[in-house]
């Protein structure tokens, strides 16, 4: 029996640590929080006889969990800093990523998706298109669900279409799907990632196992990555923009369709069927999502906006006045890159978080950048200042992580400041 040990106790270490116990292995977590959902996600872990209560830590690392330990998987947000990665590697110790626990026990070829900005937009679209088509389909992976907690429901003949980010490419080894395709590269998590540079090869890492019976899309309209292209020699590699003339035939321009339509095309689904289902797509939760109209202004939740460059993307998306909200931790990008397009779009900036002032900075010469201390505050604002017509967008271009857990509770919240403010109306 293995001793493994899973650092990190959010999705993907619960799901990692049930697929190691379902397989005989000895199970040991540490998890440097202890808040209380967390205790209760341990707890549950121990009920279910996943893992012994003595071979769970919370609250910190301590080196007495990694001694002797014969491998090790590293959930997506663990920096690879963190204590206990270091005291693997002084001692030599394996370790993997609990996307590379997952593919190893997955049966069925995988469609992965990655990129800075789309990625749950088309892993969604594509799981669609290939469920209409009456294909067994998983789509999982950085969307919510982690792969590891998929596997037992996985057949041969299924279809995994899997969202992945750079941190789940960090330490994989054998990883190798069936199709990849990459959306976009543009600056992102520089607060994680050592610099462009490495944030670019990590993303690559997607199609290095790869080989010539399988295929890998790429962004044909990307600088970075038309560049790379050169360098897939003995890849099967496509532009999706281009692929199988969809983009003249049908007359689509959003990438994201392109991209879809290129990976479900392959797996035999037939264009009028593609075209339903993007005709029907009503979008995700969180990503310019309407909530409300008050007094004649409408309220967009753009809360997975957690890039420049997906900001820039929403705003090239609405045609009337915008009341951009703005802010939360900063992980890379130069803001200064929006200005030429709110000098167009936007009536007013208004920044929470951490990185209010960076944003303030990089917008210098934009006519009005505000500072708030908190989201309702920030929304208060927006619609004071707002007139019939106008979209109030909360479109962070930040990560959540300085005043909420995650992108979806920021959301949420956004949501809830709405109706709220619409009750009060009444």
């Amino acid at each position: 029996m293995r001793k493994v040990v899973v650092v990190g106790l959010g999705k993907s270490g619960i799901e990692a640590a049930k697929l190691l116990a379902g397989r005989g292995d000895n199970v040991f977590i540490t998890e440097v929080k202890g808040d209380a959902g967390v205790r209760s996600a341990a707890d549950g872990l121990v009920k279910d006889n996943v893992v012994q209560k003595q071979d769970i830590e919370l609250g910190s690392h301590t080196e007495k969990f990694v001694v002797s330990a014969d491998l090790m998987v590293v959930s997506p947000g663990v920096r690879g800093d963190a204590l206990p990665i270091r005291l693997a590697e002084e001692r030599g110790i394996p370790i993997i990523s609990e996307l590379e626990l997952a593919y190893g026990a997955c049966p069925a070829p995988i469609i992965a998706v990655t990129g800075t900005s789309g990625k749950t937009t088309v892993t969604t679209l594509i799981g669609e298109m290939l469920s209409r088509a009456g294909m067994d389909v998983c789509v999982c992976g950085n969307i919510g669900n982690p792969l590891s907690g998929e596997i037992k429901q996985l057949k041969k003949d299924s279809r995994v279409v899997l969202e992945v980010s750079s941190f789940q490419l960090e330490r994989i080894k054998g990883f190798k799907p069936k199709t990849s395709i990459i959306l976009n590269i543009s600056e992102n998590h520089l607060d994680r990632h050592k610099d462009m540079q490495e944030y670019i090869d990590l993303k690559l890492r997607i199609f290095s196992n790869q080989d010539k019976g399988s295929r890998v899309f790429l962004n044909g309209k990307d600088n970075v990555l038309c560049s790379l292209a050169p360098n897939t020699k003995g890849l099967k590699v496509e532009f999706f923009n281009e692929y199988m003339g969809f983009r003249k035939k049908y007359n689509i321009e959003n990438e994201n369709f392109l991209a879809a339509m290129s990976c479900a095309s392959l797996e035999g689904v037939e264009g009028d069927l593609m075209l339903e289902v993007i005709s029907g797509f009503k979008g995700i939760e969180h990503r310019l999502e309407y909530v409300a109209t008050i007094n004649g202004i409408d309220f967009i939740n753009d809360s997975k906006a957690t890039t420049v460059s997906s900001v820039e993307w929403a705003l090239k998306s609405l045609t009337a006045r915008v009341i951009l909200i703005m802010g939360g931790r900063y992980k890379g990008g130069d803001f200064g890159r929006l200005r030429d397009l709110a000098e167009q779009k936007v009536a007013s900036v208004i920044t929470i978080g951490e990185a209010g002032p960076r944003i303030k900075k990089d917008l210098a010469g934009f006519k009005d950048v505000a500072e708030e201390e908190d989201l309702g505050l920030a929304v208060d604002r927006a619609f004071k200042m707002a007139r019939e017509g106008d979209k109030i967008l909360l479109s962070p271009g930040c990560s959540s992580f300085d005043m909420f857990r995650n992108y979806e509770e920021r959301g949420r919240a956004f949501k809830q400041l709405c109706l709220n403010l619409a009750q009060k109306l009444i």
